[in-house]
C-alpha cells in the first residue's frame, strides 16, 4: 500500500524544527509500509499500558509517546491527588533501547507539573514487580515501569500503576487517553525539570522487598545443600534479585551467563518470551551440561513472568502456566494446611481463559473461594482491593501466561515471587524422591487429564482492522455445533460484560465433556491468542482431542 506523504500528520512530523534528528532520518529512510503503520495507527492503552515498536510517529513508541503519556498522566494525577502530589510517583525501567532514557524523561516531566518523582538509584534497570512494590510500600500516588516485558527487541512501553501498586484500570486510561486526544503539538512542548522533586528510591524499600520474598519459603532454615538448579535472567531485569536471593536460601544456582548482563538486543536469546522456544535454547544447553541440576527458571525482561522445565529422569521437560500455576497452588495451599496459615476465609484469582485445573485444586480440595477475571493482572488487583468489604483473605493470584502473584503486597505479575516458591516445591519434593513432574502426574490422577495449548495468530499493527476484527466477527454471527468430534454446550460472549467485568472483545466456548477453548485479540500486541483445554484420562487422549478441536476450528475460521 503507497503511503501519502501529504498526509497532515506526516507533514507536521517531518517539518517540525523540534524532532529528533534520529527519527528525523529514519522517517527520511522509512518504506510507505513503515509510514503506514507510523502514521495511519494510534498507540492505544492495552491490557498491560502501552506497548509499540520504537520509532517515529505516533504509531510508533518514542520519546513523544513519553511525553504525550506522561503529560496526560500528570493531570491526572493532579485531579485525583492536588494536595498530595508530594507522595510522589515511583519509577523503574527494564534493560530495553532508550528503557532508561525514558525513565529520566518521564521523571522530569513529572516534577514540572509539581509532582514528586522516585528514581531508582543510578536510575539502574529494576523488575517490574519491585516497582509496583515499591508504589505501595512508599505510599506513592502511582508507578511507572518503561517496558515491554517479553515483547520482542524492538518494542518498548509505558506500564501505569495506581498508589497500591496495581496497573490502572480502564476507568483511569480513558481519562488519560482523553487528554492524550487533547494535545495539539507534542513535537514542540518543553518542560522545566523541578530537581527538588526528583528522589532516590530509599535502599529500606529494596530490603523490605528482599523480606518479603526470603518470607514466602516455608522451610527457611532447612539446608538446601545438594539441590542444584539453572536460572537465566534473558539479559534482563532478574540478575540483581533472582540469584542472590536463591543463593542467599542456600541453593546451587548456575546462571546462563550468556543470558546474565544487560543487553537490549537479545542478540543471545531471540525472542524474549519465555513461552517460545528461542529463550530456552542455551540454557538446555547449560541443563545437558549439568544434568546433577533439578530445576532450570527463565524470567523474562522485566522478572514479571517466568518460564520451568524439570529435570524428570534424566529428561528436561518444560512446563507451561496452566501446570505451574496449579502446582504452586497445591504447593502454598497445602503448606499453609500443614502449618496452619491458612487465613479465614481464602480467596484466589484467575483469569478467564485459565485453566481451571488451578480452580478446583483450590476450591475443592481446600476450600477456597475462587474469583475469575478479564485477562491481565489489573483486574486481578482491582478484585483483590476488595477483599476487606467481603471478608475475604488473598492466598494466590495467576494467569496462564506466565504470570503469578503469591503474596499481595505486589500487585503485579512477579516472577521473583514465583522463581522462590516453585524452587523450594522442587527441592522439597525431591526429598521425598519426587519430581514435579511426578506432581503433577498425582493432580492429573486426582482431577483428570488436562491438556492446554494456545496458539498465537500474528499479524502486522496496520492488520488489525482486516485480519483480526473479521475472525471475532465470524465467531459471534456464525455457529456450529460440533469441533473435532465433541459437542458444544454453550458459548460466552463477553463484548458486554459478564461476571461483574467489564466488556471485553473475548468469546468462549464449552464442549460437554469439560473441555473449552476461548478467543481473544491481545491487549498489547497486534494478534489473536486462542486457549483450548482439553481434558481427558490421560496426556494422548487429550492432546488428540485438542487437535482435533483446532483442526476444524482453523476450517471454520479459514485460518
Amino acid at each position: 500500500m503507497n503511503f501519502n506523504r501529504n498526509n497532515e500528520v506526516y507533514q507536521e512530523w517531518i517539518n517540525s524544527n523540534h524532532l529528533d534528528e534520529t527519527l528525523k532520518e529514519e522517517l527520511l529512510n522509512a518504506s510507505d509500509e513503515e509510514l503506514n503503520a507510523a502514521f495511519n495507527i494510534q498507540l492505544e492503552f492495552g491490557t498491560a499500558g502501552i506497548r509499540g515498536i520504537l520509532g517515529a510517529g505516533p504509531g510508533r513508541f518514542n520519546l513523544y509517546t513519553i511525553k504525550k503519556v506522561t503529560m496526560s498522566y500528570a493531570k491526572l494525577l493532579i485531579s485525583k491527588y492536588g494536595d498530595e502530589l508530594n507522595r510522589g510517583v515511583v519509577i523503574g525501567h527494564d534493560n530495553r533501547k532508550y528503557s532508561k532514557e525514558f525513565s529520566q524523561l518521564a521523571a522530569e516531566i513529572l516534577t514540572s507539573f509539581g509532582i514528586k518523582a522516585y528514581l531508582f538509584e543510578d536510575n539502574i534497570m529494576k523488575p517490574t514487580p519491585v516497582v509496583s512494590y515499591a508504589t505501595k510500600d512508599l505510599n506513592a500516588i502511582g508507578g511507572i515501569v518503561i517496558t515491554a516485558s517479553h515483547n520482542p527487541a524492538i518494542y518498548n512501553g509505558y506500564k501505569i500503576y495506581d498508589e497500591f501498586g496495581c496497573q490502572l484500570i480502564d476507568e483511569d486510561t480513558k481519562v488519560i487517553a482523553e487528554y492524550m486526544e487533547e494535545i495539539q503539538d507534542i513535537l514542540s512542548w518543553n518542560y522545566k525539570t523541578d530537581e527538588s522533586i526528583l528522589e532516590v528510591v530509599p535502599q529500606k524499600v529494596l530490603d523490605n522487598y528482599k523480606e518479603m520474598i526470603s518470607n514466602l519459603q516455608f522451610y527457611k532454615n532447612k539446608s538446601r545443600d545438594g539441590f542444584k538448579m539453572i536460572y537465566s535472567a534473558v539479559n534482563g531485569t532478574g540478575t540483581e534479585f533472582t540469584p542472590p536471593l536463591l543463593r542467599s536460601f542456600g541453593y546451587d544456582v548456575i546462571e546462563v551467563e550468556e543470558h546474565a548482563f544487560e543487553d537490549s538486543t537479545f542478540k543471545n536469546v531471540g525472542n524474549p518470551n519465555p513461552e517460545f522456544e528461542p529463550a530456552w535454547k542455551i540454557p538446555f544447553e547449560y541443563g545437558e551440561k549439568n544434568p546433577d541440576a533439578s530445576i532450570m527458571i527463565i524470567q523474562d525482561p522485566d522478572a514479571d513472568r517466568i518460564g520451568c522445565a524439570i529435570n524428570h529422569n534424566g529428561e528436561w521437560i518444560r512446563i507451561d502456566g496452566n501446570q505451574t500455576g496449579p502446582l504452586l497452588i497445591e504447593w502454598k495451599l497445602s503448606q499453609m494446611k500443614e502449618h496452619n496459615l491458612t487465613p479465614e476465609n481464602p480467596a484466589m484469582y484467575s483469569s478467564f481463559v485459565t485453566s481451571d485445573l488451578g480452580d478446583r485444586i483450590a476450591n475443592e480440595t481446600y476450600g477456597v473461594k475462587v474469583i475469575k477475571t478479564l485477562t491481565g493482572f489489573k483486574w486481578m488487583g482491582s478484585e483483590i482491593l476488595k477483599e476487606p468489604e467481603r471478608n475475604l483473605n488473598f492466598v494466590f493470584a495467576y494467569e496462564e501466561s506466565y504470570g503469578y502473584v503469591l503474596d499481595s503486597s505486589t500487585r503485579d505479575k512477579d516472577g521473583i515471587q514465583a522463581t522462590t516458591m516453585l524452587v523450594e516445591a522442587a527441592w522439597y519434593y525431591k526429598q521425598q524422591g519426587k519430581t514435579l513432574i511426578d506432581v503433577l502426574n498425582d493432580l492429573y490422577e486426582k482431577y483428570g487429564h488436562y491438556y492446554t495449548y494456545t496458539e498465537n495468530l500474528n499479524f502486522k499493527p496496520e492488520e488489525i482492522k482486516s485480519k483480526v476484527e473479521p475472525i471475532m466477527k465470524k465467531l459471534r454471527e456464525e455457529e456450529f455445533t460440533t469441533l473435532g468430534g465433541l459437542e458444544l454446550s454453550y458459548a460466552e460472549d463477553y463484548i458486554d460484560g459478564l461476571f461483574n467485568m467489564p466488556g471485553q472483545n473475548l468469546m468462549k466456548f464449552y464442549f460437554n465433556d469439560g473441555s473449552w477453548f476461548a478467543v481473544r485479540p491481545s491487549g498489547t500486541e497486534p494478534k489473536i491468542k486462542i486457549y483450548f483445554i482439553c481434558v481427558d484420562k490421560d496426556e494422548k487422549s487429550a492432546k488428540i482431542k485438542c487437535d482435533a478441536v483446532f483442526e476444524d476450528l482453523k476450517d471454520f475460521l479459514e485460518i
